[in-house]
């Protein structure tokens, strides 16, 4: 085989693999939307009970509210630190690598996957679908996993009302 040829025949053989882990990060993003989607969905039944308390602001903590979402990535305490231990159903570390790092980086199989790097992976994409609900305040407190919302106050509204009602 020709030099070329052999160079032709790892180009393939590089695209083939690129492929193959476009599949692994595909199967990560839809296990990931899903888990986000409920993760919302968490939060806004979290601001609801506060509302229902009468009050117009919350603080809610990312990895708190992943506790409670059923197939998220677990968790497992090793020398003081977090890995993942087990992933949802269908999705494995190396889905998870590709859609999290690239379909460029270099995957080693059985490497342990840090449990604050998901987080941290995720985290933007919350932030920006919370974001979206349309709170008076938003705001992600730096260095945690935590994030602040309020709503408008019914009787601050009522106060503006009045002021201009009476100007």
């Amino acid at each position: 085989m020709a030099f070329a040829a052999s160079l032709t025949k790892i180009v393939a053989g590089k695209k083939a693999e690129i492929g193959d882990r476009q599949k692994y990060a595909d199967m990560w993003k839809a296990c990931e939307e899903k888990l986000l989607g409920d993760a919302v969905e968490l939060f806004k039944d979290k601001c609801t009970r506060e509302a229902e308390q009468q009050k117009c602001e919350t603080t809610a903590s990312f990895e708190v509210i992943t506790r409670d979402i059923k197939n998220f990535p677990k968790r497992v305490l090793k020398d003081a630190t977090y890995y993942v231990e087990t992933w949802p159903d269908g999705v494995t570390s190396e889905c998870w690598f590709y859609g999290a790092r690239g379909l460029q980086a270099s995957y080693s199989a059985g490497a342990p996957i840090l449990f604050a790097e998901v987080l941290q992976a995720m985290l933007p994409k919350f932030l920006e679908r919370i974001k979206d609900l349309g709170f008076a305040e938003f705001r992600h407190e730096a260095g945690t996993w935590k994030v602040y919302v309020r709503w408008a106050d019914p009787d601050e509204s009522e106060k503006k009302k009045r002021r201009r009602d009476r100007d």
